[in-house]
Protein backbone atom coordinates (compact mmCIF):
# COMPACT_ATOMS: atom_id res chain seq x y z
CA UNK A 1 0.00 0.00 0.00
CA UNK A 2 2.79 2.43 0.87
CA UNK A 3 4.53 1.74 -2.44
CA UNK A 4 1.33 2.61 -4.31
CA UNK A 5 1.02 5.90 -2.41
CA UNK A 6 4.67 6.69 -3.11
CA UNK A 7 4.13 6.10 -6.82
CA UNK A 8 1.09 8.38 -6.78
CA UNK A 9 3.08 11.07 -5.00
CA UNK A 10 5.91 10.95 -7.54
CA UNK A 11 3.44 10.98 -10.43
CA UNK A 12 1.77 14.08 -8.99
CA UNK A 13 5.14 15.80 -8.54
CA UNK A 14 6.10 14.85 -12.09
CA UNK A 15 2.94 16.27 -13.63
CA UNK A 16 3.36 19.55 -11.79
CA UNK A 17 7.01 19.99 -12.77
CA UNK A 18 7.07 18.51 -16.25
CA UNK A 19 4.17 20.65 -17.43
CA UNK A 20 6.33 23.79 -17.32
CA UNK A 21 9.48 22.04 -18.55
CA UNK A 22 7.77 20.65 -21.64
CA UNK A 23 6.57 24.13 -22.61
CA UNK A 24 10.15 25.44 -22.69
CA UNK A 25 11.40 22.28 -24.46
CA UNK A 26 14.73 22.16 -22.60
CA UNK A 27 15.78 18.54 -23.09
CA UNK A 28 18.88 18.68 -20.86
CA UNK A 29 16.86 19.99 -17.93
CA UNK A 30 14.24 17.28 -18.40
CA UNK A 31 16.87 14.52 -18.52
CA UNK A 32 18.70 15.77 -15.41
CA UNK A 33 15.45 16.27 -13.50
CA UNK A 34 14.25 12.79 -14.46
CA UNK A 35 17.51 11.29 -13.20
CA UNK A 36 17.30 13.10 -9.87
CA UNK A 37 13.63 12.20 -9.49
CA UNK A 38 14.41 8.56 -10.27
CA UNK A 39 17.16 8.43 -7.65
CA UNK A 40 14.84 10.06 -5.12
CA UNK A 41 12.15 7.49 -5.88
CA UNK A 42 14.54 4.56 -5.47
CA UNK A 43 15.89 5.89 -2.17
CA UNK A 44 12.37 6.56 -0.89
CA UNK A 45 11.23 3.07 -1.86
CA UNK A 46 14.23 1.48 -0.14
CA UNK A 47 13.48 3.52 2.97
CA UNK A 48 9.87 2.33 2.92
CA UNK A 49 11.06 -1.26 2.61
CA UNK A 50 13.26 -0.63 5.69
CA UNK A 51 16.52 -1.34 3.90
CA UNK A 52 19.64 0.02 5.56
CA UNK A 53 21.02 2.91 3.52
CA UNK A 54 24.32 4.70 3.88
CA UNK A 55 23.93 8.24 5.15
CA UNK A 56 24.87 11.24 3.04
CA UNK A 57 27.10 12.52 5.83
CA UNK A 58 29.15 9.31 5.62
CA UNK A 59 29.66 9.79 1.88
CA UNK A 60 30.76 13.42 2.34
CA UNK A 61 33.12 12.44 5.17
CA UNK A 62 34.67 9.72 3.00
CA UNK A 63 35.22 12.17 0.12
CA UNK A 64 36.71 14.73 2.50
CA UNK A 65 39.16 12.12 3.86
CA UNK A 66 40.33 11.41 0.33
CA UNK A 67 41.07 15.03 -0.53
CA UNK A 68 42.21 16.34 2.87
Amino acid sequence: MSTFLLILLFIAISFLDYKDMLKTKKVKVIVIYTGILGIAFILSELHLLEKKLIGLNQIVAYIMRIFV
